[in-house]
C-alpha cells in the first residue's frame, strides 16, 4: 500500500483524503470528486478496484432525526466502541468535573511549586517577545513564516494517534481554516516545533524565567546540535482534546495563547498520583479508562489520584505547568499557542522519576526528551565544576536528593553503556566516567 494517491501520483496534496475500507489504499477526495463535507457520509468507502470485487460503497442512512456521528473510522480499526466523533469520549467528563476550579493567579514569575497562571501577561514584566501583534499570528502567518510544504505531525482526535499518510503546513491550514460544521473528523497539531522559523521562532523571545532555568541552556556544548524542544507552535480546532499525560522528561512547560482559548484538568505529582498513573498507562483499554477513575491496591486501600484542579486559559495568558504534572487539555475554540519544554536543576529528581515512568511503560523513543541521557551527564558534569552555581540554582531543593539522583541514575547509565553502543555514545567525551562518578559520590558525602 502507497501513501501516495494512485490517481495523482501525489501531485495534487489536498487536504483531505479517505481510505478504501478493504484494500486500505489511500486517495485525494478532490481526484476521487467527493466534496470535503461529504467525506462522513460513508460507512465504508470502496474504490473502483475493490467495488467490482466487494461490490459499492455502503453510505449511511440518512435520516431528519439528530442523532450522533459514529467514527467509523475507530471501528474499522478494531476499537469495540461507537464513538462521536464530534468529540472525544471522555470530554463529558472533562466538563463535569468538579475540584478546585482555579488557582491563585500570580503577578509575577516567581519559581513554581504549583502551576502558575499570568492572565493578560505582559510581555515586558515577564521578560517575554512574541514575534508581532497577537493579532497578527494567525494560521496564514504560521504558513508564511515555516513554509507551506512544511511536513507537520497531525493527530486524531478521537485515537489520540498520528494521522496517515503525514501532512503538509499548507494541507493544515486548508483543513483549520474550514467551517466546524464540514470538518470530517477532529484534528490537532501539537509538535509544531519553530525555533528556527523565520520571524515566528527566531523573533520570539522564550519568558526570563524559563531561558534563566533552562538546564540546556547552561549546560550544552557544542559537539553537537542541542535537542529542539524550546519553542512549538500548538494549533487545535473547537473540541480538540489531548488525554492525561505527563510532559516527556519531566520536562516543564510554558505555554502562551495567541488566540482562542485553553482549558486544564491537572494533577499533581505525588508518589500515589504517579504510581496509578504508571499503571494507567499499563491497561490495555488505557484509552477508555478516564484517568481520575483509574486506582490501585495499597495495603488492602484503594487509592484514586488526588488533588485535581481546572484552569481556564484566554487568549494573552502565560502559564507555567512544573516537572511531573499530570494533565489533559480541552479546546473549546479553535487556537494558536505558543509554548516549549525545559528541564531544571531544581526539578531534577522529579525529571529521572519521570525517565524511569516512560521506561516501565515503554514510551518509544520518539516521543522522549532528544539526548535526555546525554543532559543529565553534562547537568552534573558542569554543575561539579561550578558548586556555588550549584547552590544557588537550586534554590529551596534539598541538594543531597539532587546529587543521590544523579548518582543513582548516571551509575546505572554508566553500567549499562558497557553493553549498549547508544547508552556509551550518552556519555560526554570529556570525561572519564568511572572517575567522575567517584568524584560525584565524594561531593555527596561532603554535603551530608
Amino acid at each position: 500500500m502507497s501513501e501516495e494517491c494512485p490517481i495523482c501520483s501525489g501531485k495534487n496534496d489536498h487536504v483531505m483524503w479517505i481510505q478504501c475500507s478493504k484494500c486500505e489504499q489511500w486517495f485525494h477526495s478532490k481526484c476521487l470528486q467527493i466534496s470535503d463535507h461529504n467525506l462522513g457520509d460513508f460507512v465504508s468507502f470502496h474504490c473502483s478496484t475493490c467495488a467490482r470485487k466487494y461490490g459499492p460503497s455502503k453510505y449511511k442512512r440518512k435520516s431528519k432525526r439528530s442523532k450522533i456521528s459514529i467514527d467509523y473510522v475507530a471501528l474499522n480499526e478494531g476499537d469495540s466502541f461507537a464513538l462521536d466523533k464530534a468529540s472525544h469520549f471522555h470530554l463529558p467528563r472533562f466538563l463535569q468535573f468538579t475540584g478546585e476550579k482555579n488557582i491563585s493567579i500570580q503577578e509575577d514569575l516567581t519559581i513554581p511549586a504549583k502551576p502558575i497562571l499570568i492572565s493578560n501577561a505582559n510581555c515586558d514584566v515577564v521578560g517575554m517577545k512574541l514575534p508581532g501583534p497577537r493579532k497578527e499570528i494567525t494560521i496564514d502567518y504560521i504558513t508564511d513564516c515555516c513554509g507551506s510544504d512544511r511536513p507537520v505531525e497531525v493527530m486524531d482526535v478521537i485515537s489520540q494517534q498520528r494521522v496517515t499518510p503525514g501532512w503538509k503546513l499548507h494541507q493544515w491550514r486548508e483543513y483549520f481554516k474550514t467551517d466546524e460544521e464540514h470538518r470530517d473528523r477532529l484534528r490537532n497539531v501539537i509538535s509544531l516545533e519553530i525555533s528556527d522559523a523565520p520571524r515566528l521562532g527566531t523573533e520570539f523571545e522564550r519568558p526570563k524565567m524559563v531561558r534563566e532555568m533552562d538546564l540546556v541552556d547552561k549546560v550544552w556544548n557544542d559537539e553537537q546540535e542541542r535537542s529542539k524542544v524550546t519553542k512549538y507552535c500548538l494549533m487545535s480546532v473547537k473540541n480538540s482534546f489531548t488525554d492525561f499525560h505527563i510532559d516527556f522528561g519531566g520536562t516543564s512547560v510554558y505555554y502562551t495563547v495567541i488566540e482562542g482559548c485553553k482549558s486544564f484538568l491537572l494533577f499533581p505529582p505525588t508518589q500515589a498520583n504517579l504510581d496509578i498513573y504508571t499503571s494507567w498507562c499499563l491497561e490495555p483499554n488505557q484509552n477508555f479508562i478516564w484517568y481520575p477513575d483509574h486506582f490501585i491496591f495499597r495495603n488492602k486501600e484503594k487509592l484514586f489520584p488526588v488533588g485535581g484542579f481546572k484552569v481556564a486559559l484566554q487568549p494573552g495568558d502565560l502559564f507555567i505547568i512544573p516537572s511531573g504534572w499530570i494533565h489533559c487539555v480541552h479546546t473549546p475554540q479553535d487556537s494558536i499557542v505558543i509554548g516549549g519544554n525545559y528541564l531544571t536543576l531544581r526539578d531534577m529528581s522529579m525529571q529521572l522519576k519521570i525517565y524511569d515512568i516512560e521506561r516501565v511503560t515503554k514510551v518509544p523513543t520518539k516521543f522522549r526528551f532528544p539526548m535526555f541521557n546525554k543532559v543529565i551527564w553534562l547537568s552534573a558534569i558542569y554543575y561539579a565544576n561550578h558548586r556555588d552555581e550549584f547552590d544557588n540554582d537550586i534554590e529551596d531543593k534539598n541538594g543531597s536528593e539532587i546529587l543521590n539522583a544523579w548518582l543513582q541514575h548516571l551509575s546505572q547509565h554508566f553500567d549499562l553503556s558497557k553493553t549498549n553502543q547508544a547508552a556509551k555514545r550518552s556519555i560526554p567525551t570529556q570525561i572519564n566516567p568511572g572517575e567522575f562518578l567517584k568524584t560525584l559520590r565524594a561531593w555527596k558525602e561532603q554535603s551530608m
